[in-house]
């Protein structure tokens, strides 16, 4: 090409139009990189910036502190302590099985641990850290920590874990925690389930309020390298984890705990039962005990297979909630409800008098009373004062056993309360119509007779005992037992009887204890470590039949209860309210082959409705150092 000088006109105009477009080509290629660069650089940035920092930055996820589980009056009753685990991190341990046999040379894993690790391995991602052993003890602790160099993967922590009292009187009403089941995950979508360290409430109240008791999930950043291995934790406050609340329950810890002492007995260990207080104005339940009980912390720590062969052979079933599950024959203390649906039917004169020789006659069957010779002539107050059950039988047959089975379940009975614990039973009121679905047969007068003293097919827990009698005490509302504060309650029903007949049925009930006479008469109605000056209470006894008596043991004479194996000896059952005059609290207590109710259930009902009302400001202790369980 000549050079430029000597090109003509024409072609020097060429030249200059492809510079022109060559640099105008260049520079839209530059501006559209610069465009490209500022958008990525500049509009962008925090985007890319963050999609960096997911390559330089991970978030773990934070488990929250459980809520405290507390009595009224604000006593901790499952609450949160330090708690010594093993965790391993997969990815770090070049032999899984080799790592888990060097722990169980110091810490033995029992079979059902490696298949739960095995399980929790398979389902996680590696770099999710799998619990190995949880409450390890400190001895145990600290010599794994001085041999982690050669347990590659493991992590030796201090966490928190769920603790209980150790006496257990609260365990039945408490429940424990543990791991989420599959059930649990694919009901509940948190994330937290999954968490193989993470626990949720499995029974009682820890089921019932666990996501109240639960809290949310929190996370921390944490700076990792090429690995993914953790360098340093950046921790914000605003994405720390939401503690849960706490749960108050209308429990008083130390009447729960002194209502367990009068199960105590000195040949036999724990006496085998259920008792519940329940306030008669609010239906706040004081006390919801069921006896013998069990260490809920057993169950957080790892049950072993001897701890479980232990209490599935106990013929007293500690684990049993017997407060609110265990169906009992309510024997004589469902003779008032027998006396208030005569009073309401207006069929029966109060005043009228039975004529009680020890025996009915119906067909070719005698329906004997519990006292061979009879309590000859009996009116409808001394018939429950001295719990005559011929009374009764003649009374139930005027009236019928539709009455009886109303007024039953206007009491409470017959029915389940929703006290945010599973397994309460509704018990049974039967009727014609439940005997005719239940056994295919018609309803007859002996089936009347037998639910007059409340044998036969009547069945009640200690709760719905106590609902009953808080009933009869409070005369206008059909109180409803509660045991979670702050939880929305229904409002009462009113009861709906004649307050003159409820007036006439209480009276009676205050004779039972308060004159000489009365099956429950003691001169000191709280017993003898109790002063509680001017205030008299009300109740009845029943000794539930649990054996059938043939004739010729009644003729040669019915063999003590004493004297029987323990699972043949009648029930002990007792109900009651104090004041007698302003009633506050009334009880229901059933004692498993206690033998008779005058003694053993009574004596417990005392000194339990003694201390409550101690406890409520109402009594002091009394000088005597006599116990009032003589």
């Amino acid at each position: 090409m000549p050079p430029i000088s000597n090109l003509n006109t024409a072609d020097k105009n060429l030249v200059t139009r492809r510079s022109a477009i060559l640099g105008l080509g260049g520079l839209g290629v530059f501006g559209v990189l610069g465009a490209r660069l500022y958008q990525l650089q500049v509009l962008q940035a925090e985007n890319y910036r963050t999609l960096s920092d997911n390559n330089r930055f991970n978030f773990n996820m934070l488990l929250p502190e459980r809520g405290i589980i507390r009595d009224r009056f604000g006593m901790p009753l499952a609450y949160n302590r330090q708690n010594f685990r093993l965790v391993m991190i997969p990815e770090r341990a070049s032999d899984v099985n080799k790592t888990l046999d060097r722990v169980s040379a110091i810490s033995p894993l029992s079979d059902l641990q490696r298949r739960r690790i095995d399980k929790d391995i398979r389902q996680n991602p590696n770099f999710v850290p799998i619990l190995i052993k949880d409450n390890v003890d400190w001895e145990t602790f600290t010599a794994l920590n001085m041999r982690l160099h050669a347990l590659p993967g493991i992590v030796a922590e201090a966490g928190q874990g769920r603790a209980y009292p150790e006496n257990g009187v609260f365990s039945h009403v408490l429940g424990y925690i543990g791991r989420a089941g599959d059930k649990d995950i694919a009901s509940d979508n948190d994330p937290l389930l999954k968490q193989p360290t993470f626990r949720i409430g499995k029974t009682g109240i820890e089921a019932a309020t666990e996501k109240r008791l639960r809290g949310a999930s929190g996370k921390l950043k944490v700076e990792v390298n090429a690995r993914g291995r953790i360098v340093r934790e950046w921790p914000d406050p605003e994405t720390r984890a939401t503690p849960g609340q706490d749960v108050w329950l209308t429990l008083d810890a130390e009447l729960q705990e002194f209502a367990a002492k009068q199960f105590a007995t000195e040949d036999e260990g724990d006496d085998s039962g259920g008792v519940c207080v329940v306030d008669v104005i609010t239906g706040e339940l004081r006390t919801l005990l069921s006896m013998p009980t069990f260490d809920s912390n057993l169950f957080v720590s790892g049950l072993t297979q001897s701890d479980m062969d232990r209490m599935n052979s106990d013929p007293k079933r500690p684990q049993f909630n017997k407060a609110i599950a265990g169906g009992y024959p309510p024997a004589s203390t469902f003779k008032m409800v027998v006396m208030l649906a005569a009073l309401e039917s207006g069929l029966i004169d109060p005043a009228g008098e039975v004529f009680c020789s020890g025996k009915v006659k119906l067909g070719n069957r005698d329906f004997h009373c519990w006292k061979r010779r009879g309590h000859g002539r009996m009116d409808m107050r001394d018939a429950l004062k001295q719990s005559c059950d011929t009374y009764f039988y003649e009374v139930a047959e005027v009236i019928g056993n539709d009455a009886i089975a109303g007024v039953a379940r206007r009491l409470g009975l017959g029915q389940s309360y929703d006290i945010s614990l599973r397994g309460a039973i509704t018990g049974i009121v039967p009727t014609d119509g439940w005997k005719r679905e239940r056994l295919g047969t018609g309803w007859r007068t002996g089936d009347t007779y037998n639910v007059s003293i409340g044998q036969g097919f009547v069945l009640a827990t200690p709760l719905q005992l106590a609902v009953m009698t808080a009933r009869i005490a409070n005369t206008l509302d059909a109180i409803v037992p509660n045991l979670v504060i702050n939880q929305t309650l229904p409002k009462f029903e009113p009861l709906d009887f004649d307050p003159a007949h409820l007036a006439f049925v209480r009276d009676a009930m205050w004779s039972v204890t308060s004159e000489p006479g009365g099956t429950a008469y003691r001169p000191q109605p709280f017993g003898s470590e109790f002063a509680v000056s001017g205030i008299e209470m009300a109740g009845k006894t029943g000794t539930g039949q649990v054996r059938g008596i043939s004739k010729a043991e009644r003729l040669q004479g019915i063999r003590q209860n004493s004297k029987l194996p323990w699972k043949l000896r009648d029930h002990s059952i007792f109900v009651g309210f104090a004041p007698y005059d302003r009633p506050r609290f009334a009880i229901g207590t059933i004692v498993e082959h206690g033998g008779s109710g005058a003694v053993r259930a009574a004596n417990i009902s005392r000194a339990i409705l003694g201390e409550a009302l101690r406890r409520d400001g109402l009594g002091a202790p009394g000088n005597s150092e006599s116990k009032a369980l003589d």
